[in-house]
């Protein structure tokens, strides 16, 4: 499993598009998330995060999101969700307002390199106001954590790549679509609460245009149920 781990925890991040000579910006991402059982122990699960993406330069607010879910656990290793999102993405002309129905697996892989490896396999369908076309994407998840000795605080490496499955009237087009890869820190502030920040890269793949590439400052609270 050792083994296993690492090669997975690899092809990840060598997954991440080298070409990123594309029209740049900064942003600043942050988010609220929260996610745990109804009841202690309990298999039944609740799931929330919520995001504000400022744009240009970190200057505008560019993407709000919303997404509850519900879910299941089925083991300690893994859990099945569903759930809804509410993106909303301003733009100079008119904002483009997108509902989601969203489904997805998180669930452990191993350990490697002194830390764990999770991953998170989401599928999504995604509708635009205006429009009569569903979009079909999914998205893969792999992240590292590993503790700094006996302190709150961990190293954490993420990779997270998105795969279109088909066009749309509203501007999709099939095959590779986006890639966020992530490195920073998390700090433990309590056994229920922890603050996460760090550099996220963001490579965007326009095929009638040139790709976009945001260097974000990703701050992230997460509250365990």
């Amino acid at each position: 499993m050792k083994i296993h781990s690492q090669l997975i925890l690899a092809a990840a991040f060598a997954f991440a598009p080298l070409n990123m000579a594309a029209a740049d910006d900064f942003q600043v991402w942050t988010a609220l998330a929260a996610n745990g059982p109804v009841e202690e122990d309990g298999r039944f699960l609740l799931w929330f995060d919520g995001h504000a993406r400022f744009r240009d330069d970190a200057g505008e607010l560019g993407v709000s999101i919303i997404r509850p879910g519900i879910g299941w656990r089925m083991n300690d290793d893994l859990a099945l969700w569903a759930g809804y999102a509410r993106v909303v993405s301003r733009q100079d002309t008119a904002d483009a307002e997108e509902n989601r129905l969203w489904q997805q697996a998180t669930y452990a892989i191993g350990e490697a390199f002194g830390g764990s490896i999770s991953g998170r396999t989401r599928l999504e369908q995604r509708f635009f106001k205006g429009s009569g076309d569903t979009g079909w994407r999914a998205r893969q998840l792999v992240r590292f954590k590993r503790p700094f000795a006996e302190t709150p605080f961990s190293g954490v490496l993420w990779n997270e790549t998105f795969i279109a499955f088909n066009d749309t009237d509203w501007g999709a087009s099939g095959g590779y679509d986006q890639s966020r890869s992530f490195a920073g820190v998390n700090y433990k502030a309590t056994d229920t609460l922890a603050l996460e920040g760090g550099y996220m890269l963001n490579h965007i793949n326009r095929p009638n245009s040139p790709d976009a590439t945001n260097h974000v400052l990703s701050i992230t609270l997460s509250l365990s149920l």
